[in-house]
């Protein structure tokens, strides 16, 4: 069976049987691409939601990298279905997956010169504003994980396809893939996040997703580091079904989610922040999720089922993880903010708001994937901005009916490590210009 007969068949199926489908096809401890799913519902102290993990094994030896810290990966859903958190969770595998198999299985997708090499023979590359963002301050640090750009240094690079027109365009891969593995004599100048990319048995589902996630950090980044306001959004008429849900499954125990409508300057839709608050001594004193959709309500559930992920799996640790001086992880920065004291600085920033009532935001966009998709790419060209775009789905991918689907533009922001935000990047001015230097609380 082909894969596009494979994805047809799922996708056709009942939400359960969906999810036994993509199980038997995925998960194994000897041969699946993910090794195991634990999933585990309401606890005495803990919201009253499922919650779906597991922890890939072995990725870093598709690269010969050192083996990730166990936890690391944040691989999990939240949420009031189970079918649901389990799709979710063998998608985000699939994704990781993706980040580390690709660089393995396809190294002749990669050209490893100078820029000013590739330039000379009249190859298109990635401008060097999108390498050259951090400020000589930072450089000065002493333990500033990054090096300077040098255009006469060799670097990976990877062709990508632009999704507005015009050519090709080589792109560093340390930027794209997180499992790419810095070369001799090659400057590490940014780390990669997999957030912009998107797997679905849905091509055109998988590219909405990735399109969403990009618009999403641009904005979230945007917010954190300046001054603009977010807006508080209160309860009505709009969001009645989700009040009504989280009435049926959230813990009394805890305080009501608070959610914030995080403004674009350009780009559509809605990037929502949900502030999930602990009790006294019963889980972290903040958490923030992130859901970014062209419907409101849809993207303050994904928020919320985000949040409440990221409880759920912070209460699984033993201890507490402490943040290194520069917080140059995504691991340290929501620990350090998850003690009182330290929350108090996120609360700071979330309390510089305005107020609305749902009803009284924007009204929705279309919840046609392909519609959605093609409105974002417009978005794009139409405000000038390139957007670029790859196919990371890998053999093995490619037979289990998935589409892993990576974008990628130099003109928005990407999510940072909290303790080396990109000072120099020309797009805060559109938010008003940096002003907040703080680590962000993002993971």
């Amino acid at each position: 069976m082909s894969r596009t007969d494979v994805a047809l068949a799922h996708r056709t199926l009942p939400r359960g049987a969906q999810a036994d489908d993509l199980a038997r096809r995925a998960v194994s401890p000897v041969c699946g691409l993910v090794p195991n799913l634990g999933t585990t519902f309401r606890r005495r102290y803990g919201l009253r939601f499922a919650l779906t993990a597991t922890e890939p094994h072995g990725l870093h030896q598709l690269v010969g990298a050192p083996p990730v810290r166990s936890g690391s990966l944040h691989v999990g859903a939240c949420g009031p279905d189970v079918d649901d958190t389990r799709i979710r969770t063998i998608a985000e595998s699939v994704e990781r997956y993706a980040h580390f198999a690709f660089p393995a299985h396809h190294r002749e997708n990669f050209v490893f010169a100078a820029r000013s090499d590739l330039v000379g023979s009249g190859e298109p590359v990635a401008d060097t504003t999108a390498l050259d963002v951090f400020a000589e301050l930072q450089f000065a640090e002493p333990d500033f994980p990054f090096e300077r750009f040098d255009p006469n240094a060799p670097m990976s690079w990877m062709r990508m396809t632009s999704l507005v027109g015009g050519e090709d365009v080589l792109v560093p891969a340390q930027l794209l893939l997180v499992g790419y593995q810095i070369r001799d004599q090659e400057p590490y100048v940014q780390s990669a996040v997999t957030t912009g990319t998107a797997v679905h048995t849905d091509p055109v589902k998988a590219l909405l997703n990735a399109l969403q996630e990009l618009v999403q950090l641009d904005t979230v980044m945007g917010h954190w580091h300046t001054a603009v306001p977010s807006v508080r959004i209160g309860w009505d008429r709009r969001t009645r079904a989700l009040r009504h849900l989280v009435e049926e499954h959230w813990s009394p125990r805890f305080p009501d989610p608070e959610f914030h409508l995080l403004p674009s300057p350009d780009l559509p839709g809605f990037t929502v922040v949900c502030l999930v608050r602990g009790r006294q001594g019963h889980g972290p004193a903040i958490v923030l999720g992130l859901g970014t959709d062209g419907k409101l309500t849809a993207a303050m559930y994904k928020a919320l089922v985000e949040a409440s992920a990221m409880v759920a799996l912070g209460t699984w640790q033993d201890g507490r993880a402490e943040p290194g001086d520069g917080f140059f992880d995504l691991d340290g920065n929501v620990a350090h903010y998850s003690d009182p004291v330290n929350a108090r600085v996120v609360e700071e920033r979330f309390a510089s708001c305005t107020s609305s009532q749902a009803s009284d935001l924007p009204a929705d966009t279309t919840t046609d994937p392909s519609s959605a998709a093609r409105r974002l790419v417009a978005a794009f060209r139409d405000s000038g901005k390139r957007l670029l775009h790859a196919d990371i789905t890998t053999p093995d991918v490619h037979q289990l009916g998935f589409h892993a689907t990576r974008v990628w533009s130099p003109d928005v922001l990407l999510l940072s490590l909290p303790g080396a935000p990109p000072l120099r990047h020309p797009r805060f001015e559109a938010y008003g210009g940096f002003s907040n230097q703080r680590p962000h609380p993002y993971p």
